[in-house]
């Protein structure tokens, strides 16, 4: 920046007018250190957006000085502070060698703001300084810090004093928890299963969760045992950590307290009730499954990697009268109707067709196209009547379905009924579809009779083989 305009915003961020002040610190932006002092003091304006932009200018000037300069306002009172807080953050790696020193701070809330940022910037290069606090300091809550930190940073080393903060005050034992969930060590495992008799419920529902992530095999055995001796949250938690660990226990209460799990909010929960009820073949659970699929939000980006991973796990139950039974339950929603549709298709479950033959009344189109598409995939002889039977449906989109699934099985008897349809056919997509249903079903056949067809169809014909084109040209 010209130093003329330099002298000039910092007279203008003085200025009467609060507007100029404004404009003033969000052009030193642009500056060099020597906007920094008078951009910390314009930190303190009575004007919120004179402030607002010193800040972020400030942001702006990254630089050892900067940090340097603005740490005095962690002092201060808490506006400033948390300003101060988020400008350090933003200067990312450069501030940390800075805040050593604030680590022997005599006020326990400057050591704990430094070791907050130093978690927020997500790197340090004195880690034992960290351990130092974690078994030395004075504060619960600095050594509770220092041990979420330590977690972040992955620092191995400090295992052997995270275990043994697990005996400390009940929120430093909390952070170490999860420190040590962070890590994910073998070592630490029998240390987190002596917390399960812990007094104090929180601790207890802390390590359930931590040996579930942690994953150690050795924890199985523990957790199954715990079920029976806990009740509540704690035993869902319990189930849960299992769950996760590919291990559920085949005790009573396990499956309802995995189709519970089904209706919280988050869906890696979900993801973890699922697979435990995969584990147990817990058919009752097919209904609660296929219904959580049917709740989706299709406008949602994963909601297409979500619907996957539930068909994938009622696959896994295979063809079963449960699953049958929803075909024929008005209480399924509309969409995980479909989805179960589509999977005993998959299956090729014969036991289904008399259920997909009476959906193809159904009001809605894509169950009535699903149930044809569905009834393509199976080897039965009702089946097939009935795709014949479809091929003169009212909706295009059905008759296509209908179509392409006779083409796909290659039903010889199909062939006469698709000709006469054919003729009639007035959309060029669905005409497609009957030709290429009549050309697997039999080329040559068809190949012969094109000159049956109006001009229109031996048109779109033509596209689909050089041979045709003779055909048509004779």
């Amino acid at each position: 920046m010209h130093i003329a305009k330099l002298k000039k915003l910092l007279r203008d961020i003085n200025d009467k007018d609060a507007s100029r002040r404004r404009a003033a610190a969000e052009a030193l932006s642009g500056g060099d250190e020597r906007a920094i002092y008078p951009l910390i003091k314009a930190l303190k304006d009575d004007n919120f957006g004179v402030q607002d932009a010193a800040m972020r200018s400030l942001m702006e000037i990254k630089g050892e000085t900067t940090a340097y300069m603005v740490l005095p306002l962690l002092r201060e009172n808490s506006f400033l502070r948390n300003t101060a807080i988020m400008i350090i953050r933003e200067m990312d790696k450069i501030a940390v060698p800075l805040l050593y020193v604030l680590l022997n701070d005599r006020d326990d809330d400057i050591r704990k703001f430094a070791l907050d940022l130093i978690h927020d910037i997500q790197y340090c290069s004195y880690p034992e300084k960290l351990v130092e606090m974690l078994t030395g300091d004075q504060n619960a809550n600095v050594r509770a810090a220092a041990a979420k930190t330590i977690g972040m940073l992955q620092y191995k080393k400090a295992i052997p004093q995270l275990i043994k903060a697990l005996s400390d005050e009940e929120w430093v034992c909390f952070s170490a928890l999860e420190a040590l969930t962070n890590l994910k060590d073998d070592a630490s495992t029998d240390a987190l299963i002596g917390l399960l008799n812990n007094s104090s419920e929180t601790i207890r529902f802390a390590a359930i969760e931590a040996l579930g992530k942690i994953g150690a095999s050795k924890a199985i055995q523990h957790l199954s045992q715990h079920i029976s001796d806990s009740e509540g949250f704690e035993k869902t938690a319990t189930i849960k950590s299992l769950a996760r660990m590919g291990c559920v226990p085949s005790l009573p209460g396990v499956a309802a307290a995995l189709i519970d799990i089904l209706k919280e909010d988050e869906w890696d929960d979900k993801l973890i009730a699922i697979n435990g009820l995969v584990s147990l073949k817990a058919e009752d659970a097919i209904y609660h499954v296929i219904d959580l699929a049917g709740s989706l939000d299709l406008s949602e980006p994963d909601s297409d990697d979500k619907l996957s991973t539930i068909k994938e796990a009622v696959h896994n139950f295979g063809c079963n009268d449960s699953l049958i039974a929803l075909l024929n339950d008005d209480s399924i929603k509309y969409r995980g109707k479909v989805v179960v549709i589509e999977i005993v298709g998959d299956l090729r479950c014969k036991k289904s067709v008399p259920a997909l033959i009476n959906l193809l009344k159904s009001d809605f189109r894509d169950v009535r196209r699903t149930s044809i598409k569905s009834l393509g995939e199976i080897d039965s002889e009702e089946a097939k009547e009935c795709l014949m039977e479809a091929i003169s449906d009212d909706d295009s989109h059905v008759r296509k379905t209908a179509v392409a699934a006779l083409g796909k099985i290659r039903e010889m008897t199909a062939f006469e009924p698709l000709m006469k349809m054919l003729q009639n056919e007035q959309y060029n997509d669905v005409i497609d579809e009957f030709i290429n249903a009549l050309m697997n079903i039999n080329p040559t056949l068809f190949l012969s009779r094109v000159g049956e067809l109006n001009e229109n169809i031996r048109k779109i014909a033509a596209r689909y083989s050089s041979e045709l084109n003779s055909e048509i040209t004779c």
